[in-house]
């Protein structure tokens, strides 16, 4: 789930790469940036406090000196703020920004056996009419302990109308009506 902070800076970098046109760098920098950060050494560097800043910055420019210079700045910004611990939820928070001022976004739909494709094609229609988008992506999961229904998570929005789910809320509610 993405805190506000995150939400924050997504919001500005979409709104600058589609300024500048070029919201492909910018997928294409926080895909190979998110290779180099993966790696433990490289991270616990950039966020030890016994190594400075300009230290930090000048790894940045050595390592990552194709990239888009608003990129490497964006690197420094959140390393200055030691904030580098939010890049992964800052670059899937930006795709899921930028898909949607595109008119695409993500679903992934969970059910408990395959649904059939006109059940999908339905799902994805009742989607696009929900988040007022023209183009789902959609990622099947099948997950026997919902019982039957369907979870469906798009970004931070999770639709649960999943049998387990229905039958985990007539427990509580009998619980709760029998204890009263």
């Amino acid at each position: 789930m993405a805190t506000s902070i995150v939400k924050r800076y997504a919001k500005a970098i979409v709104e600058l790469a589609m300024e500048n046109n070029n919201s492909s760098t910018w997928l294409n920098n926080f895909d190979d940036a998110h290779t180099f950060l993966s790696n433990r050494d490289l991270f616990s560097f950039l966020t030890s406090p016994q190594v400075s800043r300009i230290e930090k910055f000048k790894s940045i420019d050595t390592l990552m000196k194709e990239y888009d210079k608003l990129f490497k700045n964006f690197l420094k910004v959140l390393i200055s703020r030691n904030q580098i611990n939010l890049f992964q939820n800052i670059k899937e928070d930006f795709i899921r920004q930028f898909q949607s001022s595109t008119g695409k976004i993500s679903a992934i739909i969970t059910s408990a056996v395959k649904i059939s494709d006109s059940q999908k094609e339905s799902i994805i229609h009742n989607i696009c009419k929900i988040f007022d988008v023209n183009e789902v992506d959609v990622q099947e999961k099948i997950d026997q302990k919902i019982l039957g229904g369907l979870i469906i998570n798009v970004g931070d929005t999770v639709i649960d109308i999943s049998t387990g789910n229905k039958l985990e809320n007539l427990k509580k509610h009998l619980l709760k009506t029998s204890t009263s």
